[in-house]
């Protein structure tokens, strides 16, 4: 949770709920004539308000947020007075979508069409970057997600965006590239709820190549070092994955390749009877200093789980990977982020697909929590009901953004966001299909067929 969210409080106002942040906002009554407001306050009509964090004057007087939006100065560093922007962004793959959501509340903002089946997005100052199927990295400006000029050209699959302003790297799974673009634009005065109108003027700067079918997913960054995962063609070349690459990113426009770090096969990967998965490696985060990565470990014969799911914790000096199972409850691991001293872990499962690829059947989609020492303390099923029959639809569970001790966890199928807490060492559903229990909030809605939640990100 960002340190603004457990300082503001909920107002209903013109029959909409909007969100009101309390932290910062003075209000000292009506200066006399000729008085000045205090340090870091302005005159809006007769109060004296922060700008860094009034909802109704957001930046500047009048600008007002609505909606799911909250003021933030932080969101963009470069800026010297707030945005109207969320907590959280998922990104819609199906419908073309991103859509706002505030993490304690629920509240959702309005979907909005940007580009072309969106799969993956990330914040920049105060635009928002979309990257889609389409291989174009547009923005949107965070105030409203009405789209910005710029949209350069990706490789081919872009999967992951990873920002170090003034840097973005964007994975290519199908190019098989490490793509640097670099921020020209300079912030400006606030022009129509963002400091770019004119957008970021992402420029690209250098391409690192893995090789081919080394089909890189993700990446996180320690230091000046970027590590990617190597998931691997398994439809190919297998042998060509199942590795993390490590490129030196201390000068981005001579980014240097250093090595790869091989993930074994076999034995470690505690194998089921008759299995011979492979490691394909998928989400990486930055944990404790160390680095983690969610190992799918498939068997590539069946495309199915060949064991249970796996972390890898790998030393970033001395490259030395241990491997942590998660047990059979928690199946297909996939995407990990840091909840304070605890690492969390989503599992979409061994599903089961008709011929039209809709999924008839999951078993062992969770969420895993690990302690401070690297051990499962906890499991959470993403499941329905087991009395709802067909009038719940299947869950599996995707990425996942962390605001404080929330996560809110996208859903491969239906279209939900999932809200699940970390108390102590227990994983408490707060928005799930649990009955009694405040429903998930449905995100990316549609008519027919399934419903991707590609991505979930936090802002700032």
């Amino acid at each position: 949770m960002s340190i603004f969210t457990g300082m503001r409080h909920l107002a209903f106002r013109s029959g909409l709920a909007a969100m009101t942040v309390a932290l910062g906002f003075l209000l000292s009554g009506c200066p006399e004539e000729g008085a000045k407001c205090g340090e870091g306050l302005t005159v809006c009509g007769s109060t004296c308000v922060d700008l860094s964090s009034a909802t109704d004057n957001c930046g500047a007087c009048g600008a007002t947020c609505g909606g799911a939006q909250m003021c933030v100065e932080g969101a963009c560093r470069a800026c010297t007075a707030g945005i109207c922007t969320y907590d959280v962004v998922a990104t819609c793959f199906n419908t073309g979508q991103v859509v706002a959501l505030q993490a304690d509340s629920g509240i959702k903002g309005p979907n909005i069409q940007v580009g072309d089946r969106p799969l993956t997005a990330a914040p920049m100052q105060d635009v928002l970057l979309v990257v889609d199927a389409a291989k174009k990295l547009r923005e949107a400006r965070m105030a409203d997600f009405a789209t910005l000029p710029e949209a350069p050209a990706t490789g081919d699959a872009p999967n992951h965006v990873l920002v170090d302003d003034p840097y973005a790297y964007l994975i290519n799974s199908a190019s098989n590239t490490l793509l640097t673009f670099e921020r020209k634009a300079q912030p400006g005065t606030l022009t129509n709820g963002t400091h770019f109108p004119q957008g970021l003027q992402l420029e690209p700067l250098t391409s690192v190549y893995f090789g081919p079918n080394t089909n890189p997913f993700a990446a996180a960054r320690l230091g000046s070092v970027i590590w990617v995962t190597l998931y691997g063609n398994l439809g190919g070349d297998v042998s060509a994955g199942g590795m993390v690459a490590r490129v030196n990113m201390a000068n981005p426009r001579q980014p240097e390749f250093l090595a790869y770090v091989p993930l074994p096969s076999g034995e470690p990967l505690q194998p089921f009877p008759g299995s011979n998965p492979v490691p394909t490696p998928a989400g990486i985060a930055v944990h404790r200093s160390q680095i983690y990565v969610a190992l799918n470990n498939l068997d590539p014969s069946t495309f199915a789980p060949g064991g249970p799911g796996m972390v890898v914790r790998i030393n970033p000096d001395s490259a030395n990977a241990t491997y942590l199972p998660l047990g059979e409850r928690c199946l297909n691991a996939g995407w990990l982020a840091s909840v304070g001293n605890k690492l969390v872990v989503s599992c979409a499962g061994k599903a089961t697909y008709d011929a039209n690829f809709n999924l008839v059947a999951v078993e062992n989609s969770a969420l895993a929590l690990l302690d401070e020492q690297d051990a499962v303390v906890d499991i959470y099923p993403i499941e329905c009901p087991p009395a709802s029959g067909s009038t719940c639809a299947l869950p599996s569970a995707g990425r996942f953004a962390v605001v404080g001790n929330q996560i809110l966890l996208g859903d491969n199928n239906a279209g939900r966001v999932f809200v699940v807490e970390v108390s102590g060492s227990e994983l408490i559903g707060k928005r799930t299909l649990e009955p009694q229990k405040p429903q998930p909030i449905l995100a990316c809605p549609r008519e027919s067929g399934f419903s991707l939640v590609s991505d979930v990100v936090a802002i700032p």
